[in-house]
């Protein structure tokens, strides 16, 4: 014979599946505050501040009507190409770099590109591992008696894994 559902037993289950409930999201919201603070950007307002400079850069940037490729080497290295509006290579460019992950900060690398061709700049100290990152960089061309022209860019690469 078989015992009968009594609101004892009822009472047993529902508390012990709200409480699985409460253990997993606990376990999540565990996991997601240790990993990452969900801060991106502590000075915003100072960036707002600065606004009508950041429009005024684009716009600089905008009239020299340069272009870049990104591209990862074979040899886990990082190449940019700059070519200025008719497609001819931009030579003689200071520029730094950061690549980032996109969902943490821990493998952040700062870069430093050097000219290894006309227009050409490699980074030797990128060795990135697989997956996706972010490619911020500033190039710079000195002018003589004036500022330099400032081309900034930033793009998400894909690392593909090492067969």
């Amino acid at each position: 014979m078989k015992k009968p559902l009594t609101g004892k037993h009822v009472l047993i289950i529902l508390l012990s599946a709200f409480g699985v409930v409460f253990a997993v999201n606990g376990f999540f919201l565990y996991s997601a505050l240790r990993t990452h603070s969900g801060v991106q950007h502590g000075a915003t307002y100072q960036a707002g501040l600065h606004y009508n400079d950041t429009l005024a850069e684009q716009r600089a940037q905008d009239e020299l009507h340069w272009s870049h490729k990104a591209q990862v080497l074979p040899n886990a290295r990082l190449a940019v190409t700059v070519a200025d509006a008719n497609g001819s290579p931009v030579a003689g460019l200071a520029i730094d770099g950061l690549l980032e992950r996109p969902s943490s900060s821990g493998a952040d690398r700062k870069l430093t590109f050097v000219e290894v061709d006309t227009g050409r700049y490699e980074a030797t100290d990128a060795s990135p591992d697989a997956g996706a990152w972010i490619l911020t960089f500033t190039a710079q061309k000195p002018r003589p008696g004036t500022t330099p022209e400032v081309y900034r860019a930033k793009e998400r690469l894909k690392i593909e894994p090492k067969n």
